[in-house]
């Protein structure tokens, strides 16, 4: 009696010949044992008459391939054949290890934040190694890749990172991550709060019908920002105007007060400011509208000459008892 090889294939089914001679054609029971680390075995009797050299097939279908075990077959018969049992054996490859599933995730701080974190579950059939590989990519443009090997167990959790030098915000950050055969890819948009890098009133002063200021903003990207300007005249409010600007990154505004009238000599201020504040503060200019005009003093009169008094006449004599 002799055991061909064993084999095993893709689908978990093993297989070998089994030659046995005889004597003569009295029936002979052939019984073949399958063994395997951690699966059930079976046996499987075949009985033989009529001839004197059989050749069958035993078959042990295992439901999935044994990866990394060992099959053997062992044959004996009945009467028993001289020099006992037959035996032969496989030892099947470790298979590789397959993803039955894929989880990513992406997140990406606020503001100001740098590094975009991918989180990637795995679970797989086996312990075998799983390459990792994700694909960081700004509005589909790829910036950056991370690697990973993954081995020992059969579900995983990792993170895994790409830093900015600067945040890219408004656009779309992705990551594509394969593990295995599968790929799996997350989005999400990069926000950036409104910043303003500096207000500054470029002239400002008494004008046409009122004070006139023109200001200056510059921001940090086209995110829409508020400008207030306020104006103050001998200390009193006198008005003030809002303008929300955006979808650009420099911005040049006139603004107006219209007064009744300008006081002259009089001090007026101009205040700028932004919301979000810019980062210098906000700017302010102040200054004195013309002075009032001298009144002209009025001419002098000129004083009447001074009568000169009449010499007082000398009373006449008239005394009693005087003959010339």
């Amino acid at each position: 009696m002799s055991v061909g090889a064993v084999t095993v294939d893709g689908d978990g089914v093993a297989r070998a010949s089994v030659t046995v001679r005889t004597a003569g054609g009295a029936p002979v029971t052939a019984t073949g044992t399958w063994t395997a680390p951690g699966v059930d075995g079976r046996v499987q009797r075949l009985r033989l008459s009529g001839a004197t050299s059989y050749t069958r097939a035993f078959t042990w279908d295992l439901g999935e391939r044994p990866c990394g075990r060992t099959v053997t077959l062992t044959v004996v018969t009945s009467p028993a054949a001289p020099g006992g049992a037959r035996s032969s054996s496989v030892a099947v490859p470790a298979c590789p290890t397959r993803v039955n599933g894929l989880f990513v995730s992406l997140a990406m701080p606020d503001a100001p934040g740098l590094t975009a974190r991918a989180r990637v579950g795995v679970t797989a059939d086996g312990t075998g190694a799983i390459p990792v590989e994700a694909a960081f990519a700004v509005d589909g443009e790829t910036v950056g890749t991370r690697t990973a090997s993954l081995s020992g167990r059969t579900s995983y959790s990792r993170v895994l990172t790409h830093a900015f030098r600067a945040r890219p915000c408004g656009s779309t950050l992705s990551v594509r991550v394969r593990a295995g055969d599968r790929v799996r890819t997350a989005r999400v948009e990069v926000t950036c709060p409104p910043a303003v890098r500096r207000v500054s009133i470029v002239r400002a002063g008494p004008g046409e019908g009122g004070l006139v200021a023109t200001v200056s903003v510059v921001t940090a990207d086209d995110r829409p920002v508020t400008l207030d300007v306020g104006f103050l005249l001998g200390g009193e409010p006198a008005g003030s105007e809002r303008i929300t600007l955006s979808g650009d990154t420099a911005y040049t505004r006139t603004v107006s007060r219209a007064l009744r009238t300008v006081p002259c000599g009089t001090t007026w201020t101009v205040t700028a400011s932004t919301t979000p504040e810019a980062a210098g503060g906000p700017d302010r200019a102040t200054g004195k509208t013309a002075e009032c005009p001298r009144e002209t003093p009025k001419p002098e009169e000129t004083p009447k000459p001074q009568e000169t008094p009449k010499p007082q006449e000398s009373p006449s004599s008239d005394r009693p008892g005087t003959v010339d």
